[in-house]
């Protein structure tokens, strides 16, 4: 009998650390392969978007949506003579952002919810698009959802950071943190939005979790423009939201979203348990798991899905 129990507890703690590793793969890659259709759908409606914009590409021929690609033929536009532009729906793209310090080259998103950061780097809609007057603050994910900021710590002074939009391309060079000269990263606790703030010049602020693998802390760089602005975007709506709301959006827990994830890993329990039965009858027993292994991992999949809402986006 003793025997018996422990063999049941074996196999338990067999499956629940094949459950564990599964979610860790899930997190570490499985949501990559979603950030890679995000990044693909962004290219093409940013290259839709800049097809349809005589100003942006009456000097280039977008044929492409490869973001250094459309990159580098946005670089033939003239900031100095673009047009103002309006900030995109939440959820379109903004622009391209690259950092070959650190291997970077993504379409940027307009929003930094945890829909909005799946897709990429978002743009925080209270601050100015890059490129224009002020402070343009960015989030990004550093392991998950492809991390592209997962080697933001290894940024230093000098360092270059680019922006390409319908109103050309904008150099930023990376300034050091406040307080230590020979660093550029520093960090803040998530409630500390003044660093999204107005500073009295233009650069960007790119934001992200710190440490590794938690969201304790925010991890910040800044850069500063080298060349002059473009113009400014028209003035938000009044009830357009402000970087205050959104500083935390997209990178905190979902708390309704657990008891999704405990009924879809039920459900896997349950079917996977039916087959068990099943397959101990007269029915062979490679049918039955032949046919049960698709639909316990379609759950445990979904079951992966809502934990990753639920827990910190990180």
């Amino acid at each position: 009998m003793l025997g018996r129990i422990l063999g049941i507890a074996g196999k338990t703690l067999v499956v629940a650390g094949m459950l564990i590793l599964g979610f860790v793969a899930f997190q570490l890659w499985g949501t990559g392969v979603e950030e890679a259709r995000g990044q693909d759908e962004l290219g093409e409606e940013f290259a839709q978007t800049l097809a349809e914009d005589p100003e942006a590409t009456a000097n280039t021929a977008v044929d492409t949506t490869d973001p250094s690609t459309m990159s580098a033929e946005l670089a033939s536009v003239d900031p100095a003579t673009a047009p103002a532009i309006a900030a995109p729906p939440a959820g379109e793209p903004v622009g391209i952002i690259e950092i070959p310090k650190i291997e970077v080259s993504r379409l940027m998103v307009q929003g930094t919810s945890r829909s909005d950061l799946k897709k990429g780097p978002g743009r925080y809609a209270g601050t100015p698009l890059p490129g224009q007057s002020g402070n343009a603050g960015v989030a990004g994910h550093r392991t998950t959802y492809g991390a592209p900021f997962n080697r933001i710590d290894e940024l230093v002074p000098g360092d270059t950071i680019t922006f390409s939009s319908q109103q050309g391309q904008f150099n930023y060079k990376v300034i050091p943190a406040p307080d230590n000269a020979s660093q550029a990263w520093y960090t803040v606790h998530p409630s500390q939005t003044e660093v999204l703030s107005d500073k009295g010049d233009n650069r960007i602020t790119l934001t992200a979790c710190h440490p590794k693998y938690s969201a304790q802390e925010r991890i910040i760089v800044h850069a500063v423009l080298e060349t002059p602005p473009a113009p400014s975007s028209p003035p938000p709506p009044a009830d357009a939201p402000t970087v205050a709301e959104e500083f935390d959006e997209g990178l905190g827990s979902s708390p309704e979203q657990l008891p999704k994830a405990i009924g879809w890993g039920l459900a896997a329990a349950a079917v996977a348990a039916l087959a068990f039965l099943i397959g101990r009858g007269r029915i062979r027993r490679w049918i039955v798991y032949g046919l049960a292994t698709p639909v316990v991992l379609f759950l445990i999949w979904n079951s992966y899905v809502h934990l990753d809402r639920y827990l910190p986006a990180i």
